[in-house]
């Protein structure tokens, strides 16, 4: 009785019976489309979501390495006996203030060096209006800092008009006579 369903010519199954063969090809072809593409679709995700994550990996881990070398500078100094709490309580304001001041820059390289005076080096990716923004507003929050060096190039091979070399001064001292 059940068989009867299967053998009745006039349901879908008795209509894709009397299809030609070439007909159920195709139909199989097309099932077998339907049925791979949830996994293809479900590979493509994931490589794209492990894609980002690596990229996220990669980024955080520069940064890591960033604060490792200013971290080791900033132990070197104390060694040298270059890092004196007055100097150590300037830092990191000027730290926040460089990666708040940033906005559309890009900051290659950020470092100190710790000699006489304390220099702080940046190499910086972007366009002259936003590195004139961040020098001004940089050197007018902290009146201890002074422009030593600004080398400007036209950047090649990157998405921004200027790549540029800063280098600022740390004048305690200057600041002590002024107060």
């Amino acid at each position: 009785m059940h068989w009867t369903i299967l053998n009745n010519p006039d349901n879908l199954w008795g209509k894709w019976l009397k299809l030609s063969h070439r007909k159920h090809i195709i139909s199989f072809i097309l099932l077998g489309i339907v049925i791979l593409y949830y996994p293809v679709f479900q590979g493509l995700s994931h490589y794209y979501l492990f894609r980002q994550s690596e990229q996220q990996t990669t980024r955080l881990q520069q940064d890591l390495e960033h604060k490792q070398q200013l971290l080791q500078s900033l132990k070197q100094a104390l060694e040298q006996h270059l890092l004196t709490p007055e100097l150590a309580n300037n830092l990191p304001p000027i730290n926040q203030s460089v990666q708040q001041l940033s906005g559309k820059l890009q900051i290659i390289n950020h470092h100190w060096i710790f000699n006489q005076k304390p220099q702080l080096t940046l190499h910086i990716q972007g366009y002259f209006n936003d590195l004139h923004h961040f020098i001004t507003v940089l050197l007018a929050q902290h009146s201890i800092l002074h422009l030593v060096s600004l080398q400007i190039h036209q950047a090649e091979d990157t998405d921004y008009s200027i790549e540029s070399y800063v280098i600022f001064q740390l004048n305690l001292t200057q600041n002590k006579t002024d107060k």
